[in-house]
This record gives structure tokens, C-alpha cells and sequence, in this order.
């Protein structure tokens, strides 16, 4: 078995919205391990996110270049708080949802290729709320994850006592999308949580073999991806869909009814535990 050496640096740095910046050059690239335990997957997509940047000619929307990377901790470094805001909340809901052999959702993500927050996003603003293309993970899932959200979707989520794909909360579970809009281009399936505080939603394509699964996604920063298990997700903590967990909320919860305005990492906590904000990659 590998081990990942594990190295701890203080920081003095200012935080923002609970996100400490790291110091790109404290890593140390020793060979990484896979984690067994469900949040140390978090290295290992990180880890391909590198490679992927380092492939791809072009600089992403959020500021990534991979030819200005050589590391998982210059990449993190380099990342605003609202991206790393949507990372974090949103691997932390697909460490806690369960398939029925006990794996986690986060066990079958295989690579990472895309990360935002807000449009515009800086180190001290979080950018657009909502808005298509922002405040989400674009990722590819393994067969096994894909044939369970694809049954989960036909099944709508499976009878009361066997839920295909549970959620954080005891009882929450996956089911089909109930969102009017249908799929987001170019994925034709659609699944979400049952809970909406913050709701999880995947977009993805039901046959991997279809044509549109083996064709460009057609994405921002993903144009000419072909990538027949790509996942899509975000989280909408509002009743308007807003994604960003850095942004300020009001309408929010079960009935869209006023709240007390609430951050909207805060409202994650509350419905769905600790996403460990102060999180950062092994070795920074």
C-alpha cells in the first residue's frame, strides 16, 4: 500500500468566508494513496483535475491554467473561496450519499474537470448566485454509480425500505428530478435529493453508448470533451435555483417561505453537517 505523507503548515494568512488560503509550496508530491475513508477522495479528484488542466491548452473560467500549475496545492491556492466553497459542500453531499453496497456516491466519481463558483468570482466576492454554467462540479462517474442513478431515476428513488442511492439525512434519499426544466443540455436524465435545503441536483446521460453521450458536451471549458459518463451537479438553495453556497439566502427550505437571511454554507450545516471548510489538500 502507498502512503501519502501528510505535512502541516501554519498559516497566517487572512481567511475569507471560512476558506484559509494555502501555501502552493509547501507540497510535498509523494505518491498519492486512496483514501478509504469517503472525504480523502477529495486529494485523488483533485489530483486528476491537475492532469486534466495540464492536458487542456486553454485557461478555464475560473482562472485555472494548467500550464501555470505543477501541483494539487498551487491548483487549490489558486482557486477563489467560492470555488472551493462548491467543492467542498459539494463532495461532502456525494461522500454522504450511500449506494446499497455501502460505497459512497464520492467513491464512483473517477475524475474532475471542471470547478466554479459565481461568474466573476474573486478572492473576496463570491460572484453570480446562479446562472447556468456556475457554482457546479463537472465530473465522470464509474458504470456501477451510473447504472444506480439510472435506476434510481426509473424507480424514482426505490420503495421506502430499499433506496437505491440514500442522502445525508436519515431518510433522504435520490429520486428522479422533479424540476420542470428538464436535463441540462446535453444530458438527457436528471436525478435530485428529496431534501431541498440545499437540494442536490445530477445531470447525466442515460445510455453511454447514445450519441449523445459520445459526442462534444459542448460546455463552458468543456467544448470538446466527449465523455459518454459525465456528471453534472450542483446544489440549489433556494426556490430560484441559486447554486452558490458563498451567496446570501432568503427563500429557502420546504414551503419558499422568507427566512432569516442565511449564508448559504450555514444552511448546509444546518440540514446536513460539517463540510469541513477549513479542508485543503494533503500536504499544503
Amino acid at each position: 500500500m502507498r502512503i501519502a505523507l501528510v505535512v502541516l503548515v501554519a498559516c497566517s494568512s487572512p481567511t475569507h468566508g471560512g476558506l484559509p488560503p494555502i501555501d502552493a509550496a509547501a507540497e510535498i508530491d509523494t505518491p498519492l494513496a486512496i483514501d478509504a475513508a469517503p472525504l480523502g477522495n477529495r486529494d485523488r479528484l483533485l489530483q486528476t483535475y491537475l492532469a486534466y488542466l495540464q492536458g487542456s491548452p486553454t485557461t478555464q473560467t475560473n482562472g485555472l491554467s494548467g500550464a501555470a500549475l505543477h501541483s494539487r496545492c498551487e491548483l487549490w491556492a489558486a482557486l477563489a473561496p467560492s470555488p472551493r466553497a462548491t467543492f467542498l459542500t459539494i463532495t461532502a453531499r456525494l461522500a454522504g450519499g450511500k449506494l446499497a453496497d455501502g460505497s459512497t456516491m464520492l467513491d464512483h466519481i473517477t475524475t474532475l474537470y471542471r470547478a466554479v463558483g459565481g461568474d466573476g468570482a474573486t478572492a473576496t466576492a463570491p460572484g453570480s448566485c446562479g446562472g447556468g454554467e456556475a457554482n457546479r462540479l463537472m465530473m465522470a462517474m464509474d458504470p456501477t454509480l451510473h447504472a444506480a442513478l439510472v435506476t434510481t431515476n426509473t424507480m424514482a428513488g426505490g420503495t421506502s425500505t430499499a433506496r437505491i442511492v440514500t442522502d445525508i439525512p436519515s431518510g433522504g434519499y435520490w429520486r428522479d428530478s422533479h424540476d420542470a426544466g428538464g436535463p441540462h443540455a446535453p444530458f438527457d436524465l436528471s436525478d435530485e435529493t428529496n431534501d431541498g435545503a440545499p437540494r442536490g441536483q445530477t445531470q447525466f446521460f442515460r445510455d453511454p453508448t447514445s450519441t449523445a453521450a459520445t459526442s462534444a458536451l459542448g460546455r463552458t471549458d468543456l467544448t470538446t470533451l466527449v465523455q459518454p459518463y459525465a456528471l453534472e451537479m450542483d446544489e440549489d438553495f433556494d426556490c430560484t435555483h441559486n447554486s452558490n453556497p458563498s451567496c446570501d439566502y432568503t427563500l429557502y427550505g420546504a414551503l419558499c417561505a422568507p427566512k432569516p437571511t442565511e449564508a448559504g454554507t450555514a444552511i448546509y450545516v444546518e440540514t446536513y453537517g460539517d463540510f469541513d471548510p477549513t479542508w485543503h489538500p494533503a500536504g499544503c
